[in-house]
């Protein structure tokens, strides 16, 4: 018997296979029923939709990771207010700076999230390092008061420094992930990474917990062409999206994709 026909024969068997539990009908309904697109949670970030197939996967939790000064808080601070003026109530839950830092910091972008939590559609929350477990249980019952639809965890590595042992670091974040999806929550957590390092991540574990990953970059030599800033998508679960390098820049308006 020629390869050809052995290939035949298998594809044939297979066919018998699936025919013995669907009906031919079924198939057929199959083939004609048009795929159903998942709607998207926007990142805020023009020109990164499009990266990622349109958007954020609803209830999912996506890691932002880099060194100092690539611009994690900008890029996660543009996600939130997106969430605003989507008419979505938005919550930033910072372990580094305060809250008045991080709303000076942003308004030199036109962004004024004080009169969004004026109106209780917004909330950034200084979470005083203490427990891991603590901080965590402040960050999901201010996301329940809140009525949350986006949040945002900056960092994820200073909430695991505070873990009681390390082995307590994978089980928390775990905990926290599933527990944001039960909400109905698209989060953006942030990791920070030491300079020069190629790590996602300060634990390691990070990376695979999370459903996906944006990596940013800072002062990449390119020729003459200066030290700009790029990302890629390291990861996205359920969701096809692109490999390759992206520069972006930061102008008066936040975050902006290049190309």
């Amino acid at each position: 018997m020629e390869k050809g026909e052995l290939k035949l024969d298998k594809e044939k068997r297979d066919l018998l296979i699936v025919k013995k539990f669907v009906s031919e009908g079924d198939i057929k309904e199959a083939a004609e029923k048009p795929i159903k697109r998942v709607d998207r949670v926007s990142s805020g970030i023009p020109g990164l939709d499009k990266i990622i197939n349109g958007g954020f996967i609803p209830n999912s939790v996506v890691m932002v990771s880099g060194e100092a000064g690539t611009g994690k808080t900008i890029f996660c601070t543009q996600y939130i207010w997106n969430a605003l003026c989507m008419g979505e109530n938005g919550l930033y839950v910072t372990l580094q700076q305060t809250a008045e830092d991080i709303k000076n910091d942003v308004s030199i972008f036109g962004r004024d999230f004080s009169k969004a939590e004026e109106i209780g559609q917004c909330r950034i929350l200084y979470a005083e390092p203490q427990d891991m477990k603590k901080i965590i249980a402040v960050a999901l019952r201010n996301v329940r008061n809140l009525n949350a639809k986006r949040v945002v965890i900056d960092s994820i590595t200073m909430l695991a420094e505070y873990a009681e042992r390390p082995r307590d670091v994978r089980f928390s974040l775990s905990r926290l992930i599933q527990e944001l999806k039960k909400m109905g929550v698209t989060a953006l957590v942030t990791s920070e990474v030491n300079e020069g390092s190629n790590d996602l991540s300060k634990f390691g574990v990070e990376e695979y917990l999370v459903d996906g990953v944006v990596v940013l970059k800072c002062g990449v030599d390119v020729g003459l062409g200066g030290k700009p800033r790029s990302l890629y998508v390291k990861k996205m679960r359920r969701t096809s999206h692109d490999l390759n390098i992206h520069p972006f820049e930061i102008s008066e308006r936040g975050i902006k994709v290049i190309g």
